[in-house]
């Protein structure tokens, strides 16, 4: 072989090394694209868990934000690849059951309630159940209203059962946000305003207000929810490492809770950061047994 084209030879192998390094670079860069609603557990949980993954196995992450019926379409269609956030076995189950032949259940993250609640302003002998809503003249001083977040999402449309269930006649839901339904909740409380909240935790409501849950005798609304992280079909298989941490990742109730509380004052970035590097050793044992 002349010099030429041993050179020649060489030049086409040395690019195409060049390209296959380049291939597999772009690849391990490939972000896994996690969905994620604006709750306040939820940014917390998110942004924990991209925490441990970025730090441990450099794995990049984007997190996308959407209403959670737009989450579900995305994962079912593989836009993006997991939502730590669902709420099984009641009030995400309408998503979940639409979509549930593309999805993959990776495993439970912790544990929640949802349920109508009422500050302390609200006496339990009149108010201790969503059946004493219907006692004479209990309606007329909470207006009506039921406070509720966003429209159509899992907990507005089994209220929409409740209300049906318990015959709740001249009440109705008020939805805008969860920030904006926590504002209402706050001025009703400066002006001494009953109340009637549609609530879930953890949540940081429950460490600012003096609020109770109204018991449920009918099972309306459910009883204890696991919130779920939910993969796209496959995932599992193309990202076993990631898979594994979510089927391990725990977050305690009362810290989730203080951290919740603790984001208002700064920012759910910042207190992230400060709980990871508290708590890495923790962390750093999920991902374990997958190596």
């Amino acid at each position: 072989m002349n010099n030429c084209a041993f050179k020649t030879k060489t030049g086409r192998w040395l690019a195409g090394m060049a390209l296959a390094t380049v291939s597999m670079f772009s690849q391990a860069a490939e972000p896994v694209k996690i969905g994620w609603v604006n709750w306040s557990d939820t940014e917390i949980a998110v942004k924990l868990a991209s925490a441990a993954l970025q730090d441990h196995l450099q794995q990049p992450v984007k997190l996308v934000q959407a209403d959670i019926g737009i989450q579900f379409q995305a994962l079912a269609n593989g836009s993006i690849d997991l939502i730590p956030m669902v709420w099984l076995p009641y009030t995400h189950k309408p998503f979940y059951d639409k979509y549930k032949d593309r999805l993959e259940d990776l495993g439970v993250l912790y544990e929640g309630r949802i349920g109508m609640a009422v500050p302390d302003i609200v006496p339990e002998s009149e108010v201790a159940s969503i059946e004493d809503l219907n006692k004479p003249g209990i309606r007329e001083k909470f207006s009506g209203q039921i406070l509720t977040s966003e429209v159509g999402n899992g907990q507005y449309k089994v209220t929409l059962k409740a209300i049906d269930d318990y015959k709740l006649n001249g009440y109705k839901m008020v939805a805008s946000s969860e920030a904006g339904m926590l504002s209402e909740l706050d001025r009703n409380l400066k002006r001494g305003k009953w109340s009637l909240v549609n609530a879930w935790s953890p949540h940081w409501m429950f460490s600012k207000y003096p609020l109770r849950y109204l018991a449920d005798p009918k099972g309306a609304l459910g009883g204890t929810e696991q919130i779920h992280a939910i993969a796209r079909k496959g995932f599992s298989a193309e990202h076993a490492d990631v898979a594994h941490f979510f089927a391990n990742f725990k977050i305690p109730k009362e810290d989730l809770e203080k951290l919740m509380l603790a984001a208002r004052e700064s920012s759910a970035d910042k207190v992230v950061a400060d709980y990871y590097a508290a708590n890495k050793a923790r962390y750093q044992a999920m991902f374990a047994s997958a190596q």
